[in-house]
């Protein structure tokens, strides 16, 4: 299963994990997935977990497999520059 680790201190964090890698979340920042199996037994987490620095969120998948907000985020931006793009393009090219 997979999770998401959220800082919830106002400076950055090193969150050490169980395979010897070390995640580096600013601010508010949220994790990308992360296998609860780097969490499990890892007393450097459950320090963090008991003093509220960081929260273990489980990650919503939808049916396709895509984590919910990450693709439709990544669709509405993509779209809404391209839509900007042809609007400023119209208004240069409108006769005066």
């Amino acid at each position: 299963m997979s999770v998401a680790i959220r800082n919830l201190t106002s400076m950055p964090l090193i969150v050490p994990l169980n395979s010897g890698t070390n995640l580096r979340l600013s601010p508010g920042e949220v994790s990308d997935d992360v296998h609860d199996v780097e969490l499990k037994e890892n007393s450097k987490i459950e320090k963090l977990l008991r003093q509220r620095a960081i929260a273990v969120e489980p990650c919503v998948v939808e049916a396709g497999g895509a984590k919910a907000g990450k693709t439709a985020g990544a669709e509405g931006e993509a779209g809404t520059a391209g839509v900007e793009g042809n609007a400023r393009g119209s208004e240069v090219s409108a006769p005066v």
